[in-house]
């Protein structure tokens, strides 16, 4: 499916250009134009990419609530489209570079949104070692639950899951929005060499909207698919914190090692996701 949907993409990125071509003689062509943006949204979205592993690995290891999560990848999504849009028209319409510089500067960009997803783990890891500091250390007094001292004597599970902050939000955000979209960086170019950047800047954002749907329905088949798993897991309370707790753990130390396989990769010019 994944090596079909790459196929899908190169096939629309070359419709685009030829409809972007097609515009400049025929306007009613930047409806379909409209129409193919959206769909290359949803299809880059099915292909490898490292914001699905982000959003995957953290929504799969941290509590996180269906509302926000949605909001998480939609903002994600629009950030990536607002990077490429600005990257080019600041590089390309008031500097002129050239297009090897445009792309130069993506790349940039691509090594700094492997870096956030590497210190998205280093702060999943910190936050997940200090919760179980503090689960281990709280009330390390004899007198058990039910002895009505009037405090509890370790944190439950939903205090634990408080622990997902706007600041890791705001990093996972970074991480994948920060990374220009290849596919607008593309239309923009080829919308400007044909006079028609603002349909470009359109289909760009056309983009984005296909590409938040997509993601976002990845992110519920995610949350779906942990509720599941949790019902299995041990329902004594202390037992399910130290589980969320491991389970975070894990992984804060997967976003790091993906972090540094792909900027390692990235540095040889061989990074395996696109």
């Amino acid at each position: 499916m994944l090596m079909t949907s790459i196929k899908w993409q190169r096939d629309i990125n070359g419709q685009l250009s030829d409809l972007l071509y097609d515009a400049q003689q025929n306007i009613t062509a930047a409806y379909s134009l409209a129409g193919l943006s959206f769909l290359y949204g949803i299809f880059h979205s099915l292909g490898p990419g490292h914001g699905k592993m982000i959003v995957t690995t953290y929504l799969a290891t941290n509590p996180a609530k269906i509302k926000a999560s949605l909001i998480m990848t939609v903002v994600s999504a629009f950030v990536q489209a607002i990077v490429a849009i600005t990257l080019v028209s600041i590089l390309l319409v008031f500097f002129k570079s050239s297009m090897r510089q445009v792309n130069d500067a993506a790349d940039q960009f691509i090594s700094y949104s492997f870096m956030a997803m590497l210190l998205l783990g280093v702060i999943v890891i910190y936050r997940s070692l200090k919760q179980a500091w503090q689960l281990k250390t709280v009330h390390h007094h004899d007198h058990g639950n039910d002895c009505g001292c009037g405090h509890k004597h370790f944190a439950n599970a939903d205090e634990i899951n408080n622990a997902t902050s706007l600041k890791e939000y705001i990093v996972i955000v970074f991480s994948i929005g920060i990374r220009p979209c290849t596919g607008a960086i593309l239309v923009l170019l080829f919308a400007n060499m044909v006079g028609l950047y603002w349909l470009g800047v359109i289909s760009a954002i056309l983009m984005a909207v296909g590409t938040a749907l997509t993601t976002s329905g990845i992110a519920l088949l995610t949350l779906s698919g942990k509720k599941i798993v949790s019902r299995y897991l041990a329902t004594n309370q202390r037992q399910r914190t130290m589980t969320s707790i491991i389970v975070k753990l894990i992984g804060g130390i997967l976003l790091v090692l993906l972090g540094l396989l792909l900027l390692n990769g990235h540095s040889y010019g061989m990074s395996p996701v696109l």
